[in-house]
């Protein structure tokens, strides 16, 4: 008895191959050389490419048994939900850090030093030496106190300054100042609160005061100019990007992507768990669930963002508000480290590669070719 392999153009047999990527590893190494065999089979003489219809066929069949689950087994498909609710919420961080990519870049200190002097209608010059060392005073009796950006676990970064004078701020003055570099202002909102004045005596005096704030938008950033009138002045400016029209398609995609992908990989080692030994099958599904519990928070972390984001976040928030800044070391949950969600991020991924490696499957022996005789 010897083995007849069909005579066929090798691109269409390299092109068959191909196709059946679409399948599981297992199923082609089972079944991949008795697939190629009968397509070669039953390829027209001369054909040099698969038929459209085959080849949507097969990739169709290939995702669809991607992602089947073993039957008889319910507690995989629990398994399978939460494991792709749990990577569908990483893929809406992956798909809000792209989106963000997008975003305006944030002024360094020699803009926001222009930026600055646009709103307190001060010269650069006097500015400059005061934004690089903060809480310098220079002659004329001014303080600007440098605000570094402040990363939170659900918005942007927003840098800033503060500026305290001895002179009277014109708020009008300062968004047509803004306007006159090309800025879209919006109009001036009054603002009215207290200030307190520590007196010698350690009392301190209650005193009315009056301001009023603006924004202005250009190329992708947006600035946030406030001030308060007093015996001198206290002026605001903060900068922050402005969300782009890229940024909630992408956390939808990402999230799509994640839920899909988190299925696949599920449905992968649920089949790798069926096919090793007992001891190292139970072993492998106690990682697993462990490494699912651990990322629970960081998950929940990441799909409240993804909730203020569209609940809160329009398109006027400000810092505009993000689901990968879950990450950031902060008070998210009002327990753990500031670095948490990072942490246990880190620690339930290395537990899931940790139950792939147990769930090792025995080698299985490729199916062998039909042979004629």
């Amino acid at each position: 008895m010897t083995t007849v392999w069909p005579e066929a153009d090798q691109s269409l047999e390299r092109s068959y191959r191909r196709l059946l990527l679409a399948y599981p590893r297992r199923h082609r190494r089972r079944h991949g050389t008795e697939l190629t065999t009968t397509l070669l089979e039953m390829a027209a003489p001369g054909q040099r490419r698969p038929r459209a219809g085959d080849a949507v066929h097969l990739i169709a069949s290939g995702l669809r048994l991607r992602f089947r689950l073993p039957t008889g087994r319910p507690l995989l498909a629990v398994v399978a939900v939460l494991t792709a609710l749990t990577m569908g919420a990483f893929g809406a961080a992956a798909g809000s850090w792209l989106g963000a990519q997008t975003f305006a870049d944030l002024p360094d200190n020699a803009e926001m030093n222009r930026l600055t002097a646009h709103a307190t209608g001060t010269s650069d010059d006097s500015l400059q030496s005061r934004v690089a060392t903060p809480w310098q005073t220079d002659t004329a009796g001014s303080t600007t106190i440098v605000l570094q950006p402040r990363p939170t676990p659900w918005r942007a970064d927003s840098p800033g300054t503060v500026t305290l004078s001895a002179s009277t701020w014109n708020p009008d003055q300062a968004r047509q100042r803004f306007a006159a570099d090309g800025w879209s202002v919006s109009s001036l909102t009054p603002l009215n609160g207290k200030h307190l004045s520590a007196e010698n005596d350690g009392t301190f005096t209650e005193t009315s005061v009056r301001g009023a704030r603006f924004s202005a938008q250009s190329n992708g950033l947006i600035i946030h100019v406030s001030g308060y009138t007093t015996d001198g002045s206290v002026v605001s400016v903060q900068a922050a990007p402005a969300r782009t029209a890229a940024f909630l398609p992408m956390i939808v995609g990402g999230t799509g992507v994640g839920l899909l992908v988190g299925w696949l990989v599920a449905a992968s080692v649920a089949y790798r768990m069926v096919a090793a030994p007992p001891g190292r099958r139970w072993s492998a599904a106690g990682l697993w669930s462990a490494a699912l519990l651990v990322l629970a928070l960081p998950a929940g972390a990441l799909y409240g963002n993804v909730m203020r984001v569209f609940r809160d976040g329009d398109a006027d928030s400000f810092p505009v508000m993000t689901v990968h800044s879950a990450f950031t070391p902060g008070d998210y949950y009002p327990f753990g480290p500031p670095w948490l969600i990072s942490g246990l991020t880190v620690a339930g991924a290395l537990v899931a590669v940790a139950a792939l490696l147990v769930a090792r499957p025995g080698e299985q022996p490729p199916q062998q070719p039909a042979l004629a005789g």
